[in-house]
């Protein structure tokens, strides 16, 4: 007898579900992107809520990457989709406000900042680096006693205050300047921070060398953002050019930088992933940063190289910003 072969319903039906699958994900990516805007609005609210929102705020090139994947899956079936793709400059916008960008031609003052990971126990890939790219000041996280052993035969930076820990929170400030009024700051939490002033060609510069704790639980999330406000106020009463750097555990997204362009500092890295090196600044987080007051301009920023740390440092130059 014989047959007739039957139509497969199921693949209209799986169609059908993988589409609606691809529009519930382009949304939600959306949302994702939109985050920083809500993040914003609850700076300096304490709580559950406002943490998560920020943490995820975090994640702006993965949402950015969904954004374009599912649209463009959802566009497969419906082109009025691709309306949501107006969305891709979102993480551009929501970040916080960068320096302004200064005179190529002027002289400048190169700051470079480095997450060296607490295991690491090799200063080569890092003096290489610094020997290539010869900032003026280096500011070093998660240094460890072994680690500093390495730091002091740098013959480049002879110019040192190196605080070693065996925990994440040893720091260090490398200059080729000579450092002066050298303050080492601990917080409520026991972090130490480094606060000091340098001669660059005769103008006196501030250093902040800062690695707070990472916002693991809503409390430490709120002791960030009032440090970093802190320290802002600090800067700007100083009246003198003053560099801000170090692992702040915060993205340009985050509510850490909410109203920190008000308060005196900017921006001067860039938006480029720092974390984790293994994916090579690329759908990571850019948690490391050199942030700057008023009197300074960008001529040149960059991520560096992997130095055996999970995090890539950051190097920036800056100039004198010209008088308004």
């Amino acid at each position: 007898m014989a047959t007739t072969s039957q139509p497969d319903r199921s693949k209209p039906a799986h169609s059908a579900i993988g589409a609606r699958r691809a529009y519930t994900l382009a949304l939600l990516c959306l949302l994702g992107l939109l985050l920083p805007l809500l993040s914003h609005l609850l700076a300096g609210v304490a709580g559950t809520l406002a943490w998560l929102i920020d943490l995820a705020s975090h994640w702006q090139w993965l949402f950015l990457l969904g954004l374009v994947v599912f649209t463009g899956l959802a566009c497969w079936r419906d082109m009025r989709w691709a309306v949501l793709l107006l969305a891709l400059p979102l993480p551009w916008l929501t970040a916080s406000a960068p320096a302004p960008a200064g005179d190529q031609q002027a002289l400048a003052f190169a700051v470079a900042s480095a997450n060296v990971h607490l295991d690491s126990r090799n200063t080569e890939a890092l003096a290489a680096w610094l020997a290539q790219e010869k900032p003026d000041v280096v500011v070093l996280l998660e240094v460890s006693p072994a680690y500093a052993q390495g730091l002091r035969a740098l013959r480049d930076y002879p110019f040192q205050h190196i605080v070693a820990q065996d925990s994440p929170f040893g720091i260090a400030v490398l200059s080729r300047h000579p450092l002066l009024q050298i303050e080492v700051i601990e917080d409520a939490q026991g972090i130490a921070h480094i606060e000091a002033q340098l001669q660059w060609h005769g103008q006196p510069i501030g250093i902040i060398a800062l690695h707070p704790m990472p916002p693991l639980s809503p409390q430490y999330h709120s002791v960030r953002n009032a440090k970093l406000a802190a320290l802002a106020k600090r800067a700007a009463a100083s009246a003198r050019p003053t560099v801000l750097a170090g692992d702040l555990n915060a993205t340009p997204w985050s509510s850490a930088f909410s109203g920190l362009a008000q308060l005196g500092l900017r921006r001067a890295s860039g938006l480029a992933a720092t974390w984790p090196a293994a994916l090579q600044g690329v759908l990571g987080l850019p948690i490391d940063h050199v942030l700057v007051t008023q009197h300074w301009a960008v001529v040149a920023r960059q991520v560096g190289p992997q130095l055996g740390s999970d995090h890539l440092p950051v190097l920036v130059r800056l100039v004198p910003a010209l008088e308004k």
